[in-house]
């Protein structure tokens, strides 16, 4: 295989580790989905057959396609540890809403979280 041969397998592999973790940040975001209640089906966008969540309305990616922002509001239900999974997140926005239960210690792992709002 030659020098071109090699750069192609690079960029291969490069794409199935960004596809491979849009697909996980899109099951942990996805799960939030499932334990709210979404009376005016503002998730309806909310699809996890999608190569990634990038496409969901109120989700925001960096240029590598990492969930770093999902702003919701006038839903209810409990947040789900999927979200310490999250690394690059920095912006919990669920304005508005009528959350339950606690504040969950898994969130401490958003190390690049900026903002956090659950009012």
């Amino acid at each position: 295989m030659g020098f071109a041969g090699g750069v192609l397998v690079l960029l291969i592999l490069s794409l199935l580790v960004r596809i491979g973790r849009s697909n996980a940040e899109g099951d942990a975001v996805h799960s939030l989905r499932t334990n709210l209640q979404d009376p005016n089906n503002v998730l309806q966008s909310w699809d996890p057959t999608l190569v990634n969540p990038c496409a969901w309305f109120n989700v925001t990616c960096n240029s590598d396609n990492s969930v770093i922002r999902v702003d919701l509001a006038a839903l209810s239900g409990q947040l789900v540890l999927q979200l310490g999974l999250l690394k690059n997140f920095q912006y919990l926005e669920f304005y508005s809403n009528n959350l339950s239960g606690p504040i969950l210690k898994d969130l401490g792992n958003l190390t690049n979280l900026v903002s956090l709002d659950l009012s």
